[in-house]
């Protein structure tokens, strides 16, 4: 028992400990650093000018606060699918980063492809592709909403979908009408005594509806529709004019309606009431709608478990800080976001 009293063996075993000890800090900093996403002020004025790009101005701190979710839930997606191995289980993306070492070596065969994206993937090169991010995140999306056995949709909850959105499902109402046209570019601001006296000789002359519309313009979709919904005559006269004829009463000559295009004087000729339609025509749209739903809600379970784990920080100045969710944030200042 000599030996165990020796300070060389003291001095050993305590350089072991302190090896020991280093190697697990260093172990769960380096998992720490897993779960830890940074969003820098750069990226957050990035996504700031992105949104102005596509809508014309600047979004507002709702907006901007969105922004900045969905960039630390495709972070958080991408670490998620990397850290699952798949990388490693898609052709594209191995092939990808093989490609961009080769153009980096300037050369090299692709018999030596594993020590390429071995290399690649020290590199970080699968970091900062996008076309591999993309690629990657939308796996996990995909894995994130599949749906399991007992998640499959079942006749019974078909039908019950059925009997709750049977009227939701109800065809449009529709009409016949035929309409007098008459033009803002031949009558001018006169248009409105001109639709006046048109809907007076069209009451007291009462002419064949074949005949009416040569009191006024020439309508280039045509003087008689069959079978239009308010949706249609929205789109084709816009919005509001849908609305302004379906309130009218079955024959007689309505007032003048403004559309798009001029006056309109309208006559209504025959209604039809939309139905709900059997369940044997749905219930495949019924089937996808509930499988939709339940793919939602599986995504956003993988999501909010993916919360709990990750810790994102923010940097960004104020006149771009979102206060919604994260919460004021200065100028020269940075905050923590607990994702969950």
């Amino acid at each position: 028992m000599r030996w165990l009293r020796s300070p060389l063996i003291h001095f050993l075993l305590l350089g072991a400990a302190l090896f020991a000890t280093r190697s697990l800090l260093a172990d769960r900093d380096e998992a720490a650093d897993r779960f830890r996403i940074e969003i820098g002020a750069g990226r957050v004025e990035e996504l700031a000018n992105g949104f102005r790009q596509r809508a014309g101005r600047a979004p507002d701190r709702r907006e901007l606060d969105g922004l900045i979710e969905a960039e630390a839930e495709e972070e958080m997606l991408f670490r998620e699918a990397v850290a699952r191995g798949l990388m490693e289980r898609d052709g594209g993306v191995q092939t990808r980063l093989v490609q961009k070492m080769l153009f980096l070596e300037g050369g090299g065969e692709l018999a030596d492809a594993p020590r390429l994206l071995a290399r690649a993937v020290e590199l970080g090169l699968h970091e900062d592709d996008v076309v591999v991010r993309r690629i990657l995140v939308q796996k996990m999306r995909l894995i994130g909403s599949s749906l399991r056995e007992d998640q499959q949709v079942s006749p019974a909850e078909i039908e019950a979908a059925y009997r709750t959105r049977r009227e939701a499902l109800r065809s449009p109402d529709r009409l016949d009408l035929v309409h007098v046209f008459l033009s803002r570019d031949d009558h001018g601001e006169a248009v409105g005594e001109a639709a006046v006296a048109v809907l007076e000789r069209l009451r007291s002359e009462d002419p064949p509806l074949a005949d009416a519309p040569d009191l006024g313009q020439p309508f280039p979709l045509g003087h008689v529709l069959e079978r239009r919904s308010r949706e249609e005559l929205d789109r084709r006269f816009g919005p509001g004019f849908g609305e302004a004829v379906f309130v009218l009463p079955e024959g007689g000559w309505s007032a003048p309606i403004a559309s798009a295009y001029g006056l309109h004087l309208v006559r209504v000729t025959r209604r039809e009431a939309g139905e709900p339609p059997p369940l044997e025509r749905v219930a495949d749209r019924l089937r996808l709608e509930l499988e939709a739903d339940r793919r939602l809600e599986n995504l956003d379970a993988l999501l909010g478990s993916l919360r709990t784990r990750y810790h994102v920080r923010v940097h960004a100045p104020e006149p771009l800080a979102p206060r919604d969710r994260l919460g004021p944030i200065g100028a020269d200042t940075t905050r923590d976001q607990e994702t969950g």
